[in-house]
């Protein structure tokens, strides 16, 4: 079996920005654990942009960002935003 994945914005990935905000969705695939992950800052124009997401070994993500270990148990359907740079993350509506 793969190692489950989730998917980033790439300002997060390849621009070392912080992980602002945190979502899991029903996973697409097996593979998927549905988590995605955003700097929060990101335009509407960004996202519509498929090119600027890339999907990662969870575990992998983890490692560089391990702020995010205490939301991976939360079910689908949960979210999370930082209510400030650095700060901690809280549950907030999807």
């Amino acid at each position: 079996m793969s190692s489950p994945t989730c998917v980033a914005t790439e300002v997060i990935t390849t621009r070392q920005k912080s992980v602002g905000y945190a979502y899991r969705e029903k996973p697409v695939s097996p593979a998927d654990s549905g988590w995605r992950f955003l700097s929060g800052s990101e335009s509407e124009q960004y996202m519509d942009q498929p090119s600027h997401y890339v999907t990662c070994v969870l575990a992998d993500f983890v490692r560089e960002h391990p702020e995010v270990a205490p939301l991976l148990a939360h079910p689908v359907g949960s979210a999370f935003a930082r209510t400030k740079a650095g700060g901690s993350f809280e549950a907030v509506p999807e």
